[in-house]
Order: structure tokens, then sequence, then C-alpha cells
């Protein structure tokens, strides 16, 4: 597998405490996004410190057939590899208001991955769903506090998928990323991953795999991942689910100095709605627009590369921004899709950058 051939830090820190830290944009410039690189999202203090040898996943619920897995059994089963986009439902993350001193988000919340483990469905079907069946709950090994209206709550993460997510072909119980055990800031011994979801569908440290009879409406699917507008009361709050069409410009970076004569753009886009089939670059902020050209390996479920050939003849200060447009027909809008936790934006992409006088 390709790795990337880049000079820079490896993971930026957004928070210590729970740990999250996100990727240098130049350091995406690779089709694999190595492990070491790749970003981390935590929701409570504790990483959890799972001993697999006394490990098991747990399926029951609305089932014929309870099953209790050792990790053993979990590997013994048909097993596929998928590489898959995943992204933080809070990358780009922005606010009405300023988030908490000291936290700094930018993009890097993102990487690329080759996951390998059984499918889902592989599990579901020899379980046995019963038709009352709607939707599957998934309950990772992590707990901690969150505070919700003043009060401090005590929680499990868990996350639930429809059935006919869960159900999918592409949807992984891995135990593999890049070839080789999970880490545990990754999700040891064994993850969720759900293409074309935002990345708290990928539910980590996973436990137990329960088939519900209606909705689930848990903290983590009904008080957060969900989009708050201006104004809206509670019901009408709306789960984030698919990822929206978007790009980022990897390469230069926000600021750099960019010497005149030939200087190749280069960046990744990706949609949880269909393939990318087009990326459109703009030197001039957004006055004009030219297509850039998509390259590398096309694979269902992961970013596509594409790169730019710019020759500034002038110095000066200029503005890029780059835009996707996917299979379904979707664009990356120009404004920020405002909510009030600032999750799922994919607003255009945009840099500035100098090019000095010879």
């Amino acid at each position: 597998m390709e790795q990337a051939q880049i000079d820079t830090v490896d993971l930026s820190v957004v928070s210590e405490d729970p740990a999250c830290s996100e990727t240098a944009l130049p350091a995406l410039d690779s089709w694999i996004t190595p492990t070491e690189r790749f970003y981390i999202r935590s929701h409570f203090s504790e990483v959890p410190n799972v001993d697999v040898s006394s490990w098991s996943l747990k399926v029951d619920g609305e089932v014929e057939r309870s099953l209790d897995l050792s990790f053993e059994d979990l590997k013994s089963l048909p097993a596929r590899s998928a590489v898959v986009t995943l992204e933080c439902a809070g990358n780009s993350r922005s606010y009405v208001t300023p988030p908490a001193e000291g936290l700094r988000f930018g993009h890097g919340a993102v990487g690329n991955a080759e996951w390998t483990g059984v499918p889902l469905h592989e599990l579901l079907s020899r379980a046995g769903p019963k038709k009352g069946a709607v939707e599957a709950l998934f309950e990772g090994t992590d707990a901690g506090e969150e505070e919700e209206e003043g009060l401090t709550l005590e929680i499990e993460y868990a996350r639930s998928l429809p059935m006919a997510k869960a159900m999918s072909d592409d949807t992984l119980v891995a135990y593999l990323m890049n070839g080789e055990p999970l880490e545990p800031a990754h999700g040891y011994p064994v993850r969720l991953i759900v293409p074309g979801w935002y990345g708290m569908a990928s539910v980590k440290w996973l436990r137990r795999v329960s088939l519900l009879p209606r909705p689930y409406q848990g903290f983590f699917q009904g008080r957060r991942y969900v989009r708050i507008t201006d104004g809206e009361s509670r019901p009408s709050w709306e789960p984030v689910k698919s990822v929206g069409v978007k790009s980022l410009i990897t390469r230069p970076r926000h600021g750099e100095v960019v010497r005149q004569g030939e200087f190749t753009v280069h960046g990744v886009a990706w949609s949880g709605d269909g393939a990318i089939e087009g990326l459109e670059l703009s030197t001039d902020g957004g006055r004009s627009w030219r297509e850039a050209e998509l390259f590398g390996p096309e694979s269902a479920g992961a970013w596509r590369r594409w790169k730019f050939p710019w020759t500034p003849s002038t110095p000066g200060h200029f503005i890029l921004m780059s835009r996707a447009v996917d299979s379904a027909g979707n664009t990356q809008p120009a404004s920020i899709p405002w909510n009030f936790r600032g999750y799922a934006n994919n607003s255009i992409h945009t840099i500035a950058v100098e090019v000095p006088a010879e």
C-alpha cells in the first residue's frame, strides 16, 4: 500500500481530555493515510484497555439465536477488506460562537484507510433477524461523563443504524487497519466501519450488537450528532448521517509562499452519497473555475485524489478554492451549513497563498 512521503508533524492535538487529534493537511496527500497519522476522536477521558482473551462480541435482541463470539471466533468467519474514508462529523467545525478556550479545530479529522473484518450481515444472518427488527444498536466499551442541561450524566457510547444500512455488504466489523491490528485509540480489538456515514456511526471498542423493535433515542443519537438549527425545538432535530460531498486542498498549505512558475495543487475529495465525478479549482477567489484532474485508485466509499497545474505569473496574494461534485448531483456549497454544534461542514475549502516577487 502507498504511504505518504511527507515531512510534517504526525497529528496536532485538539484536546488532551478527551484525546482528540487531527492530521496536518499535507499528510493527507496520499491514497492511504498511515495509521500513525490518522485522526483520533474520543468521547471520554479513558481509552478502553480491552483484554482480548476475555473479550467477546454479543449479538442479541430481536434475533432468533443470540451469539457470543470470542475474538478467535470472529476471525474464523469470512472476511473482506475495503478502503474507506472516515470523517468526523465535527471536522471543519464552525460555530456561531467560538469554541472553548484552547480548542483549535481545522480540517484534518478525516482519513482513508484499508479496513479488514467480517461483514456485519454475516453476523446478523447467523443470528437470524426477526421481522420486527427495525434498527441495530452498537454499544462500545467506552464510558464516562457528559454535561447536558446543567447535569452530569454517566453514559456509555452507543449508536444505531437502520436495518438496511446494517445489512449492507459494505458495513464491516473490523479488526485490522492498514493490515495491522487496530491501535487502542482506533478501537482495539474490534470496531464498526460504516462507509458513507460520518465517523460517529463507526463505533469503536465494539462489544454488543442488539436488534431493536423501534428506533433508538439514546444520548449520542438524540442529543449529540444532530443538526440543531436556529429556533427549532428538539422534536425537529435531524440526526447526522451520510457524509456531504467535500474536498480539501492538501498542497499548498494555507499561508504558504509559492514561487512563480508551475506549481501543482493537490487535494482529496469524497462523498457519502455517490462517487466523485468532478473537481473544480479557483485561483482567483471564486471568480472563475477550472476542472482539476482526478487520479489514482477509485473505490466505493473512499476518497479520490486530484491535482491541478497552476502557474502564477505575477506576484501577489491569491485565494485558492476547491469544490467537488458527486454522482448524485451534489456540489459543495459556497456557504457554511450552520447548525448549533457545527456538524457536517462541507463548504468549499478556501486557502490563501502568497507569490513573492522574484
